[in-house]
Formats: structure tokens, sequence, C-alpha cells
């Protein structure tokens, strides 16, 4: 019996030992940062496609083909909306939530942005060559799960590019 029980001491021991050894390895073993994905979405000019009220609650809409990482595609497209949530006017701005999907190659694809941004309360859109960075809420198809930002830059007359850098 003595023995018995000697050897079932050395057995868990030794799993003890082994299980315990794993663990420090796990733990040693170095961290690798995978880079994020990057999608660079480019559209011309936009005005919305409607402006629903006035002030505060406002509703703006919009709906525009897009290029995506350099090619275009029939069906690739950008629409959404902004909603006015809160206006100061002593500082001129206002803050608008969004709503922004990206169709990208097929509807089943999507890329999905929300958030919030402050605006100029005089203009309908972000000054010229200034961005704004919102975070990516969703996405489907190829993009499921997504998450991360995107930068969205006013490029005046040139358009507007939107840059997603996607957690992997």
């Amino acid at each position: 019996m003595r023995i018995l029980r000697v050897l079932l001491t050395c057995v868990l021991a030794a799993a003890l030992l082994a299980t315990g050894a794993a663990t420090a390895a796990q733990a040693e073993a170095p961290v690798v940062k995978r880079k994020s994905t990057i999608v660079q979405v480019w559209h011309p000019v936009v005005t919305p496609t409607a402006v629903l009220g006035s002030g505060l609650g406002t509703v703006r809409t919009w709906f525009t083909p897009t290029t995506v990482d350099g090619k275009s595609a029939a069906g690739q497209f950008m629409t959404g909306t902004l909603t006015t949530v809160a206006i100061d006017e002593q500082a001129g701005t206002e803050w608008r939530t969004a709503n922004l999907v990206f169709v990208v190659g097929d509807e089943a694809n999507q890329l999905v942005i929300g958030g919030t941004s402050i605006y100029p309360s005089a203009g309908s859109t972000l000054a010229v060559d200034s961005s704004t960075i919102r975070p990516v809420i969703g996405g489907s198809g190829t993009y499921d799960g997504a998450r991360g930002y995107a930068v969205s830059t006013n490029l005046g007359a040139r358009g507007w590019s939107h840059v997603f850098h996607l957690k992997p």
C-alpha cells in the first residue's frame, strides 16, 4: 500500500510539473502582433440625397459609388446617414452621429462605420483637408466581425477617402 501511495504521489507530481512547464512555456512565448488590414475607399464629392429637418435632429442621407483599393466595381457603393445630435452655437459646431455602410464588390461584403464627429454648423460637411476618426462597428461576408477604426478625409474637389484599419 505504501508503494502505491509513493507511486501515485510521483505520478501526480510529474503531472503537475508538466502542466506548470507548459504554462510557463506559454507565458514566455513571444507575442506575435499581426498587422492591421488596411482597406482604402475613395468616392467622388457627394451631396446629400435627402436632408430632413434643420438644426437638432437633422438627418442627411447619402448614396455614392466607390473605388476600393484602387478598383471600381459594379454594385460597390457607400450609403448612410448623419444625424445632428448636439449643437454648440458659441463654437459654431455640431455633433453628428454616423451610420455609414460600405458595400465592397458584392452586397454580402459590407463594412459599417458608426460613432460621432464634430462638424462646422455652417457647412454640410467637414472642412476641406480635415479628417475624422470613427469606429468600425461591424461587417459581413469578407469582413464578418470587422472591428477597428476608419479615418475619413475630405479631399475637397477630389472627393473623399476612407482608410479602414481592421484588427486581425
